[in-house]
């Protein structure tokens, strides 16, 4: 390795040092700091804690995260499986059948992604109101999968446009059916397109907000983030209470993303290169 190629490795590593550090430091203070008072977060807000009690933590599970953890882990489970399932069937019925103006159909999955969430709350709590669907569990699930169909059908659709068909047709000759080419070969292969769209979409439904807020009431289908909105007072905040809530309520994805790291960061390029 020759003088200049070290140097601009060294520089290189520096950089990702420097990224890493810029991205662990918040998290890390977020954490530490939920085991501080008040007094301790306003008087020295960038030195450890004096003594790492939970009792924060443990607090602000009991009071807030414990049934809107619950809540959120439905709402993410339920509707990241059923995302997988609907635009992986999609795309795949799109690339191996000839269905008729199946170009006309592609290009009106993917126009989902050009309408913003937020500009469509007051006609879905509308709709909502009228098919008596408002504040339940449904009605808050049925927006987050539709949303999230025209990304995922996007990354699944470019994934699997990359697979050799010679695959499917030599499970077919052998007996399998279409339904079974589909979940024993295919989806196998597209494990990758899977966990990216998995993450993604485990990552928007978990942090939603606005949903949340304007398709429910009370506290029965109350999600994390909306838990916790209901730390703040206008009056007063305990800040160590509230940071340690934001820390449970990043714990979860950092954990999914770090579990399903090496198929997200495939699955990604893959969409974007081959597709």
């Amino acid at each position: 390795m020759s003088r200049s190629t070290r140097i601009k490795r060294d520089i290189v590593h520096i950089l990702m040092a420097v990224y890493i550090v810029v991205i662990l430091f918040p998290l890390t203070w977020m954490a530490e700091s939920g085991f501080k008072t008040n007094k301790e977060i306003f008087t020295s807000p960038w030195s450890l804690p004096s003594t790492l009690n939970p009792k924060n933590y443990v607090y602000v599970w009991q009071t807030y995260m414990a049934h809107a953890t619950l809540n959120s882990v439905f709402f993410t489970v339920v509707g990241t499986l059923l995302v997988i399932l609907i635009a992986s069937m999609s795309a795949y019925a799109l690339i191996r059948f000839h269905i008729k103006h199946r170009n006309v159909l592609f290009l009106f999955i993917l126009s989902g992604m050009m309408l913003a969430p937020q500009c469509s709350l007051v006609p879905i709590y509308k709709l909502l109101s009228i098919l008596h669907l408002y504040d339940t569990w449904i009605g808050l699930l049925l927006p987050y999968v539709a949303f999230r169909i025209p990304y995922a059908f996007f990354l699944m659709w470019s994934y699997m446009i990359t697979l050799p068909v010679e695959v499917e047709e030599a499970a077919v000759i052998d007996g399998c059916s279409i339904p079974g080419t589909f979940f024993k070969v295919v989806m196998p292969m597209c494990k990758p397109a899977v966990a990216t769209t998995a993450i993604v979409t485990a990552r928007y439904i978990w942090n939603d907000f606005s949903f949340a807020l304007v398709f429910t009431e009370g506290t029965n289908l109350r999600t994390v983030p909306l838990a916790i909105f209901s730390m703040r007072s206008t009056s007063q905040t305990d800040y160590g209470v509230l940071l340690a809530g934001l820390t449970l309520a990043a714990l979860p994805v950092v954990v999914f993303y770090i579990v399903l790291q090496k198929y997200f960061v495939s699955g990604a390029s893959a969409g974007a290169v081959k597709g």
